[in-house]
């Protein structure tokens, strides 16, 4: 008798050992890391988060699996100890071998043995139905069920720093920073971005339904009209209608270059740009990235081709692709000074 007792206890401890560990293994990990992981079909994963499904009937089962193995491991012990013996037995063991053991070795591979440990976890669902399900529904009512905590933006900011640092991850610190970029630019007010329009290269046409009207030239470097383009000395000339709301965005380089070197016909639509126009003062540049366009001619045909935003208020900038790429890659690209005129170029 003594002999099977002791076997009784040898398997209340394992149990105790199992149910502790089970806690860590199959809740220390996060609902999100499992989807995750699942996404990626890592099988260990799968089979964790097809039982975390009914988490409260899983928590309900480890627990009233683990309190009663603990009390019948008391009660056996007490049948062969006496007083302090028996307390101080159960106590150790319990806690050595039932709590700190399992638990420590479940945090470190919770993964892979937690998985391991389903087919018997379905067993002890199965013995403990009566008691474990209606404690869950009872939790179901009173908490509800498991949900997916999501990271927020700040946190997973602090996420990409921590892994670009940290030498052991694979993503680089230029990975990480061109993330960080763009996260940022939804916070970024359309107002404070690119360049501040010169008024002079502003210019009124007429139009006819949205489309400018633009005058008859002479395509010499003389002409007074070629000159309007050229004296701002800027890349982008902004065409507006005779309200001064904006309609195009004149290659002003692009466009004198054909019209005086050039002598076929002009066709205006290869210098103009169909901007996006913004007037409310409080829009961030993450709202309107969406509206920007690809006229894709082939699957692989990524180039932004409608890529200018125009702020057109009180104070009027535009900003174009060149702007936006700048600021996902500030940081990442060398940043250096133009270099004066006279200055001759460093040759090695």
């Amino acid at each position: 008798m003594t002999v099977i007792t002791w076997i009784g206890i040898a398997l209340c401890l394992l149990n105790s050992a199992m149910f502790s560990g089970l806690t860590i293994g199959l809740f220390g990990l996060s609902r999100l890391f499992l989807e995750i992981q699942a996404e990626a079909k890592n099988v260990n994963a799968i089979k964790i988060l097809n039982i975390r499904k009914d988490t409260n009937f899983l928590l309900s089962t480890l627990l009233w699996g683990n309190v009663s193995v603990n009390v019948l491991l008391a009660l056996l012990t007490d049948s062969l100890m006496t007083g302090l013996w028996a307390f101080l037995f159960s106590t150790i063991g319990i806690t050595i071998f039932g709590e700190i053991i399992p638990q420590a070795f479940f945090s470190r591979h919770a993964l892979r043995f937690g998985a391991s440990f389903v087919p018997i976890v379905r067993f002890y669902e199965t013995l403990l139905y009566p008691i474990a399900k209606p404690t869950a529904f009872l939790l179901d009512l009173w908490l509800g069920k498991e949900g997916v905590r999501y990271f927020q933006e700040h946190e997973f900011e602090i996420l990409l720093k921590k892994h670009a640092l940290s030498g052991s991850s694979d993503i680089s610190k230029f990975e990480a920073l061109g993330a960080l970029n763009f996260l940022a630019l939804d916070d970024i007010l359309i107002k404070e971005e690119g360049e501040k329009i010169n008024p002079s290269s502003i210019i009124q046409l007429p139009s006819k339904a949205g489309i400018p009207t633009f005058p008859s030239f002479s395509r010499t470097p003389d002409d007074p009209f070629l000159n309007q383009i050229r004296a701002s000395k800027k890349k982008w000339v902004i065409i507006t209608d005779k309200d001064n709301n904006p309609l195009v965005v004149l290659d002003a380089d692009y466009f004198l270059q054909e019209a005086i070197f050039e002598k076929e016909k002009l066709h205006y639509n290869l210098f103009c740009h169909r901007p996006l126009v913004v007037t409310t003062p409080g829009t961030k540049l993450g709202q309107v990235l969406g509206d920007l366009k690809v006229e894709a001619e082939h699957s692989e045909d990524d180039v932004v081709d409608h890529d200018i935003i125009l702020y057109w208020n009180k104070e009027k900038r535009i900003i174009t692709g060149a702007d936006i790429l700048g600021r996902l890659l500030r940081g990442i690209v060398s940043r250096v000074h133009k270099m004066p005129p006279n200055n001759p170029p460093n040759i090695r």
